[in-house]
């Protein structure tokens, strides 16, 4: 009987424990619920437009990919667009009426192409006309390549210590004449082993782009890798010297290693449009809240970007 006694009272607490569980999780239920919000997206139907997408290097042909807006709710494929008419000017002159190149046949994408290499020092302007979605424009500055005057490679990784932190000076002259936008990358080119359809070892060139690299005198230390983005605020129109430290690294496994710096003059287009995608503090799991959001660009009547900029590459053979 005490035994029997024993095990019900047993029973009961588990019913009591299980009935007070449960109370909890209805009462964290109701507690959410009461805690969401539904939010109602009123998209606007009529702003669909051009979503032009160019960047102009010196010394090329400019090509430009045109394509259509899309709601946020619309998940279908991009739509490219084939039929627009797209005139460039050079410093407000006209030059001509661009050539479509279809690359894809499925997707319809392709893009429009001029037949002369662009200049540096000169502003081009865009101007696409599309029967239903009406013209587009916009403009940019193509900069002169930076003057390099000095370089010097100061410390690196080698063989016997494959990983340490890296350092070099770089020296250019800023204008004074224009307000100038920048960015310094650091990266490698490699020659890498790669095994290929017959089984065989080959060696293919390839890039290493995640080298973060720091100097006092570029003060956006959130910059994403390999580019440190920056303005002449702090050294206008003087000759200035950078020191630069990146974690430099060697691998036994590369035919070849090259450290690669590079320094571009932007367009200020170029500057803000990738300024702007720059993430703030520390990005926890994609955290929504990081994107950036309402993206200015200088496309009238249209979305994209139309930027510009001039490189100059410094290459040191580590191996």
């Amino acid at each position: 009987m005490k035994a029997s006694k024993r095990c019900n009272k047993i029973e009961m607490k588990s019913v009591f424990y299980y009935a007070y569980c449960c109370c909890i999780l209805f009462s964290t239920i109701l507690m959410c619920a009461a805690c969401q919000k539904v939010i109602h997206l009123d998209f606007d139907n009529s702003v669909i437009k051009q979503v032009i997408n160019a960047n102009l290097y010196p010394n090329t042909n400019l090509t430009v990919n045109i394509s259509k807006s899309k709601r946020a709710d619309d998940y279908s494929a991009v739509e490219f667009l084939n039929d627009c008419k797209v005139d460039i000017y050079e410093n407000d002159i006209f030059k001509e009426t661009l050539a479509f190149v279809l690359k894809d046949t499925l997707s319809g994408l392709g893009y429009y192409t001029s037949s002369f290499l662009l200049q540096e020092n000169k502003t081009y302007r865009i101007v696409s006309t599309h029967a239903t979605l009406g013209i587009a424009e916009a403009s940019e500055y193509l900069p002169f390549k930076p003057g390099i005057i000095n370089f010097a490679l100061l410390q690196h990784a080698d063989s016997l210590q494959t990983k340490k932190d890296g350092h070099y000076i770089i020296v250019f002259q800023d204008s004074a004449d224009f307000k100038e936008y920048y960015f310094l990358a650091t990266y490698y080119r490699v020659l890498k082993p790669t095994i290929d359809n017959h089984g065989d070892t080959i060696y293919k060139y390839d890039y290493i782009w995640d080298i973060p690299s720091h100097t006092p005198l570029i003060p956006n230390v959130n910059n994403f890798w390999p580019r440190s983005y920056t303005t002449d605020d702090n050294f206008n129109g003087q000759l200035t010297s950078l020191t630069v430290s990146f974690p430099s690294q060697y691998n036994t496994n590369y035919k070849e290693i090259a450290l690669i710096i590079e320094l571009s003059r932007l367009g200020k287009n170029f500057y803000e449009w990738n300024t702007q995608q720059l993430r703030y503090g520390i990005d926890y799991l994609n955290d929504g809240q990081y994107d950036r959001i309402n993206i200015k660009s200088n496309i009238k009547n249209g979305f994209g970007h139309f930027s510009a900029n001039s490189s100059t590459f410094i290459g040191i053979p580590i191996k």
